[in-house]
């Protein structure tokens, strides 16, 4: 597509697709009621020896987490950042839609 104005309005949906992502993400994570409070809460009543099988989990992820981001995919052949943008993406579509039909996330 040679048309710059067609490839402006392009590039603005898609940013703005990516932000309702994100934003709506954090929204569903933060918010009162929402995924980390239930997650906290969950682990806060489970037993001792539950809270102590969590902890390898969470190591783990962390390293992966750390490993992930500095480095273990090729800076220039990773697809990585396109597959993280596309998700992104497609949650913001999907909570701009939702917003649209249920007037809620």
């Amino acid at each position: 597509m040679k048309n710059p104005a067609a490839q402006a309005v392009i590039a603005v949906v898609y940013f703005c697709l990516t932000i309702a992502g994100v934003a709506g993400l954090a929204y569903k994570l933060f918010m009162p009621g929402g995924w980390v409070s239930h997650a906290l809460g969950y682990v806060w009543n489970l037993q001792l020896h539950y809270s102590l099988m969590l902890l390898p989990v969470l190591i783990v992820a962390i390293v992966l987490g750390v490993k992930i981001f500095t480095g273990v995919f090729d800076k220039k052949t990773s697809t990585f950042g396109n597959w993280l943008t596309g998700a992104c993406m497609a949650l913001g579509a999907y909570f701009i839609t939702s917003l649209i039909i249920y007037g809620k996330f």
